[in-house]
C-alpha cells in the first residue's frame, strides 16, 4: 500500500492486446454461483411455499439412504450451513416439494437441479451440452410461475443471469471443475490451516513452508511405492475386459454368514415387500438351462426348494478408471420390516443394464 503497488492502474496491460478479451477471464464458480446462489434460493423459496415447520417434517420422514444426509431436525435449525450440507440439502429437496408446491413451479426447480447437476459433470460431449441447454430452456419457459407464487419480482438475480454462460464457458476453458472454486477453498484447510496448526505459532512462514515441503515429498514417494505395488495385467488378457476383472479384490462383498440361515421364500416375499421375488428368480435361473426355455414357460414350474439364506446387505468395491482400486467401498442395504423398524430399509440401486445408458438420464 506504501508503494501504490495495488492502487489505480490507468493503463492495464492487456489495453493493446488485440485478440484479448478481458471478459473471458472471469471464468464461473460452481460453489458461489450455483450452490450458495441458486441452491440457496431454492431453499429459502421452498421454506416460503411450505414454512419452516412442514418442510422440516418432510425432511424427517425422507427414509434413510446410503450416500444421502438424514437432517433428523429439518432445515431450520442450520445456523451456519457449510458447502457439504449445501449439496447434500440440494439432493433432497425436490423430494420434499412433490405434492404441495404446484406442478409448473416444481418443473422450474426441477429444471434448475438439472442444470446443477448435469454443470458439474467430469466429461463433456454434445449429448450432455444439449441436456444443459434443455434444462435451461426449460426453467426459462416455466419461471414465470415462480413469479405468480410470489416469491421474486422479477428473477433478475445475477446469479441466475450466469446460468446462461456455462454452455460457452464448458466449450472454451473445460468441465467447470477445471475452475470451481471449491478445490481451492479445500486447499486453504490443507495448506493453510493444518501448516499453521503444525507450527509454533511465532515465525509461522518458514515453518509452514517448510512443512508443506515435507508433506509434498512424502506425498510423492507414496505414490512411487503405489505404483510399484500395482499388479501387472496378464499380457494374454483381451484390452477390452472389464476393469474389475482385473483388480484383485472381488467386486461384490458377503459376509461369510448369512443374516437370517434357511429364510423361508414366504417370509421374503411379505416382509421384503417382494411379491415377485419367485418369479424373478425363476426367470433368472431359468438362464442356466440349455435349451432355455421362455419366461412365461418356466413361471409354470415350481421352485424345487422353499428356503434360501438371506443376506441384509452387500458391499461393492468401484474400481478407478485408470485401473488401479479405490480405497473405499460402497454398502448397499436391504433390511426387512421388523416391529422396531416397520418401514425396513431399502437402498435404491442404478444398475447399466445396456450400451443405450445414456449421460443425460437412466434409458438403458
Amino acid at each position: 500500500m506504501k508503494d501504490d503497488v495495488s492502487g489505480s492502474v490507468p493503463v492495464p496491460f492487456w489495453a493493446d492486446f488485440p485478440f484479448t478479451n478481458i471478459h473471458n477471464s472471469l471464468t464461473l464458480d460452481v460453489l458461489h454461483q450455483l450452490y450458495q446462489g441458486v441452491v440457496k434460493y431454492l431453499i429459502e423459496w421452498s421454506q416460503t411455499l411450505l414454512t419452516n415447520k412442514e418442510l422440516d417434517v418432510r425432511i424427517r420422514a425422507l427414509p434413510p439412504a446410503y450416500g444421502v444426509h438424514h437432517f433428523d431436525n429439518g432445515f431450520s435449525v442450520l445456523s451456519q450451513i457449510s458447502d457439504p450440507e449445501q449439496k447434500e440439502m440440494a439432493k433432497i429437496l425436490l423430494g420434499c416439494l412433490v405434492g404441495v408446491v404446484p406442478g409448473d413451479a416444481l418443473v422450474a426447480f426441477k429444471a434448475l437441479l438439472d442444470f446443477i447437476y448435469l454443470a458439474q459433470y467430469k466429461a463433456h460431449n454434445n449429448d450432455t451440452l444439449d441436456g444443459i441447454k434443455t434444462a435451461l430452456n426449460t426453467f426459462q419457459q416455466f419461471k414465470k410461475h415462480l413469479i405468480h407464487l410470489k416469491l421474486h419480482d422479477t428473477l433478475n438475480i445475477p446469479k441466475f443471469h450466469s446460468l446462461m454462460h456455462y454452455i460457452q464457458a464448458i466449450k472454451y476453458f473445460g468441465t467447470t471443475d477445471n475452475y470451481n472454486t471449491e478445490a481451492f477453498e479445500r486447499f486453504h484447510i490443507d495448506f493453510a490451516k493444518e501448516g499453521y496448526r503444525a507450527s509454533n505459532k511465532r515465525d509461522v512462514f518458514p515453518q509452514m513452508v517448510l512443512w508443506l515441503s515435507h508433506r509434498e515429498k512424502i506425498s510423492m514417494f507414496d505414490n512411487y511405492l503405489n505404483q510399484m505395488d500395482q499388479p501387472v495385467a496378464p499380457a494374454d488378457l483381451p484390452a477390452n475386459r472389464p476393469l474389475y476383472q482385473l483388480a484383485n479384490r472381488p467386486l461384490h462383498q458377503l459376509a461369510k454368514y448369512p443374516t437370517f440361515a434357511r429364510g423361508p421364500i414366504s417370509k421374503i416375499l411379505k416382509e421384503h415387500n417382494a411379491p415377485l421375488f419367485s418369479q424373478h428368480l425363476q426367470e433368472f435361473l431359468d438362464r442356466f438351462l440349455a435349451p432355455r426355455t421362455s419366461n412365461a414357460r418356466s413361471n409354470h414350474f415350481p421352485l424345487l426348494f422353499d428356503r434360501l439364506d438371506v443376506w441384509t446387505q452387500f458391499k461393492f468395491s468401484p474400481h478407478h478408471l485408470q485401473g488401479y482400486e479405490e480405497a473405499e467401498s460402497d454398502t448397499i442395504k436391504a433390511v426387512p420390516r421388523s416391529t422396531d423398524n416397520p418401514h425396513g430399509r431399502f437402498n435404491t440401486v442404478i444398475v447399466v443394464r445396456n450400451d443405450k445408458a445414456v449421460a443425460t438420464g437412466v434409458i438403458g
